[in-house]
């Protein structure tokens, strides 16, 4: 179980209705290879304070926990939908998500996850695109 240091570039777009936003962070983390699957391990700050976050995936799915200033999980699994837990301050908050589409394409020394979900709200569903590219 070798632990890989690498350069994880995450760019999501979000559209509800009329409203676009897109947005780009890059973070340093650590990869490790289990079986089957990958655990991505990074830490990210907010204006609440710090987040660790653990993506792991295989070719079928792909699961986020965030804990600390916030705490939630997120899975996701190929046409298929799942309750997600979002913990604020404020209290719980339980987000039923779409998965549309998920891939994983390895390129040379590139990881590059495809993420394409539905966060079903009461009203319009959020559509989210997220590009995750793991770099060594």
């Amino acid at each position: 179980m070798e632990k890989k240091h690498c350069k994880i570039h995450l760019q999501s777009r979000q559209k509800m209705g009329p409203d676009d936003e897109t947005t780009s962070q890059e973070y340093i983390g650590e990869m490790v290879e289990r079986e089957e699957k990958r655990y991505l391990s990074y830490q990210r700050n907010s204006e609440d304070g710090d987040i660790s976050c653990l993506i792991s995936f295989d070719r079928r799915s792909l699961s986020l926990t965030q804990k600390g200033a916030l705490n939630s999980k997120l899975q996701l699994f190929p046409g298929k939908q799942t309750e997600n837990i979002y913990s604020t301050p404020m209290g719980d908050l339980n987000l039923p998500i779409f998965t549309r589409n998920y891939q994983v394409l390895e390129l040379g020394n590139k990881i590059k996850l495809v993420l394409d979900y539905d966060i079903i709200t009461g009203g319009e569903p959020i559509r989210t695109s997220m590009d995750i590219e793991i770099e060594f």
